[in-house]
């Protein structure tokens, strides 16, 4: 398979200049400049061939956090060999957090430094993207204007929305993850477990003790109960609004609370205690004290199986509303060389890159696989196939039950009412 995408990647290359043919304007012919000099509203009036041209011989300088040594050796192995064919240098900057380059364009900024910035390209998603958008630190919208944006199905409102704030083209997606059960295929059949929540609360009534979720504020048990608060209240739509307060929550959430404390005493333990994190929900799955575990993965289980984590039979489903958010790139407002960085964005949705992404690194993918065809299609599938049947979520399943992250405060109204309402009785 390997072979067979390497030498994919060259037609890659005539399909990107060909996706820009329908623009119509050049560059300013009358001046020398480098893609520093970029405004948005002249990109909407340049071709992908000029972009290409201007991109060639610039480096980026690409931050992103650098603690998955898999997404580390993916950008070096693969992204960075693509995009010397360009003529583009990538200068990978891992940072222990990504408050480091969020503080670093914020500080150009403050000493007027508003172009030939440090940092070209980075690796972002929720509060900090939308710290560097409400302070201006953000190059767009360009997204829409890469060749490769058409395989992007922007009307996906995780996509579409980074955490509950609209994107608007100023980012572009790279990977995705979505929120999937786990169970074990040698005791359950997936038809007979639940797939909402009303049928969960008839499930753990039938099967006392056999189903708990970690306590907020850990990450799983969070994002089990925003599902529970999409489903329960009327959907995700009205959560998408940042200005309601902590009364206007709490009035809105009142059917979740209600319910989850409806279904604690079916909980393992009696829903005496909650499991810390998703490590002790696993242990408890592991050892059979409980039926379900839950992985928040875009390329399913296949990779924990392979290392132990979980038995063999283990396998994944959504529920019909399963949380779904997507990891980005963006280009700081003063990055030196903005061409460069959009054609390594372009690069990342390319279908052999994100087959190469999967592959290697275990996210999912961000691109709509659906509009796929021929080669393009191809080599996605060689990839998605040649995981074990039933570690991952059909890419069709995963569309149909996605709904969007939920962001900002009201992930701390949802914490916080949990603990008052659920945790502390």
């Amino acid at each position: 398979m390997n072979g067979k995408l390497i030498a994919i990647a060259v037609v890659a290359l005539l399909v990107g200049f060909s996706l820009g043919a329908g623009l119509v304007y050049t560059l300013d012919s009358g001046k020398t400049r480098t893609s520093a000099d970029f405004t948005s509203s002249e990109l909407q009036n340049m071709t992908w061939g000029d972009v290409l041209s201007k991109a060639r011989g610039e480096t980026v300088n690409w931050y992103f956090w650098g603690g998955d040594t898999n997404v580390n050796s993916y950008v070096d192995d693969q992204v960075t060999k693509e995009a010397a064919q360009y003529g583009i240098t990538i200068n990978r900057v891992a940072v222990t957090d990504a408050s480091a380059f969020v503080n670093k364009v914020a500080g150009e900024k403050q000493a007027g430094k508003n172009s030939g910035g440090s940092v070209d390209l980075i690796w972002v998603n929720g509060e900090n993207y939308y710290t560097m958008r409400q302070g201006g630190l953000l190059f767009g919208p360009w997204a829409d204007r890469i060749a490769n944006s058409v395989l992007v199905n922007w009307s996906d409102p995780s996509i579409a929305n980074d955490m509950g704030y609209p994107v608007n083209y100023y980012e572009s997606p790279w990977g995705t993850a979505q929120y999937q059960m786990i169970y074990d295929s040698a005791k359950y059949n997936a038809s007979a477990l639940p797939h909402n929540f009303t049928e969960l609360k008839t499930w753990a009534m039938l099967h006392p003790g056999q189903f708990t979720y970690a306590a907020p504020p850990a990450f799983f048990g969070t994002t089990f109960i925003k599902e529970a608060l999409y489903e329960l209240t009327g959907g995700y739509a009205q959560y998408m609004d940042h200005s309601l307060t902590l009364s206007d929550f709490k009035n809105m959430s009142a059917p979740l609370y209600s319910y989850l404390n409806a279904l604690e005493p079916y909980l393992w333990n009696q829903g005496t205690t909650y499991p810390s994190d998703i490590p002790a929900v696993n242990s408890l799955f592991n050892d059979g004290a409980v039926a379900l575990t839950m992985t928040f993965g875009g390329a399913g289980i296949a990779a924990s199986i392979k290392n132990g984590d979980l038995p063999s039979t283990a396998k994944v489903y959504c529920m019909n509303t399963s949380i779904a958010n997507t990891n980005y790139v963006a280009i700081p407002y003063n990055a030196n060389a903005k061409a460069a960085a959009m054609v390594v964005a372009n690069i990342l949705l390319e279908p052999q890159q994100q087959a190469y992404w999967v592959n290697l690194t275990g996210n999912g993918i961000s691109i709509n696989t659906s509009a796929l065809t021929g080669w393009r299609a191809d080599v996605v599938n060689d990839v998605m196939n040649s995981l074990p049947t039933g570690t991952f979520v059909p890419q069709s399943e995963m569309a149909r039950t996605r709904a969007p992250d939920l962001g900002g405060n009201l992930v701390s109204y949802l914490e916080s009412v949990w603990e008052e309402k659920v945790g502390s009785n």
